[in-house]
C-alpha cells in the first residue's frame, strides 16, 4: 500500500519534527512532541485497547533506527526508546489527514494500526 510506505524519513530536530515523504505522494510532518506523547510501547499505553496521549516536552531525537521493512524505532531525548512505530502508525499519527484516518484515539488500537 503506497499510502503506508515512506521514500524518505528524515529527523529535524531544529524544527523539533519527523518529515516523512510517503510513497503516494504525501509528506507528513509529525511534531515530535506528538510522536513521544502516542508511543506505542506497552510501558506507555499499557495492554489495554486503549491509546492515550501522554503530555511531555520532548522536542528532539536523539536517534532512529530502521525495524525491517515495516517500522522505526526512535530514541527520544528523554531516552525512552522502547517504542516501534509502524509505517502505518506514523501515517496515521498526521494531524493533517485525520479526516481521512480519524483521530489516533479511534485509528489506533494499543498501537496495532489495522492496514486499510
Amino acid at each position: 500500500m503506497k499510502e503506508f510506505t515512506p521514500v524518505d524519513i528524515q529527523v529535524q530536530n531544529d524544527q523539533h519534527l519527523v518529515a516523512i515523504t510517503w510513497a503516494d505522494g504525501h509528506i507528513s510532518r509529525l511534531p515530535i512532541t506528538r510522536l513521544r506523547g502516542y508511543c506505542p510501547c506497552a510501558e506507555c499505553q499499557g495492554h489495554q485497547r486503549i491509546v492515550r496521549f501522554h503530555e511531555n516536552r520532548v522536542q528532539t531525537i536523539s536517534g532512529a533506527d530502521l525495524v525491517g521493512r515495516y517500522a522505526v524505532s526512535f530514541r527520544f531525548s528523554d531516552n525512552h526508546a522502547l517504542g516501534i512505530f509502524r509505517f502505518d502508525i506514523l501515517r496515521k499519527l498526521d494531524q493533517s489527514e485525520e479526516l481521512r484516518w480519524g483521530v489516533p484515539e479511534e485509528s489506533l488500537v494499543s498501537g496495532r494500526a489495522e492496514h486499510v
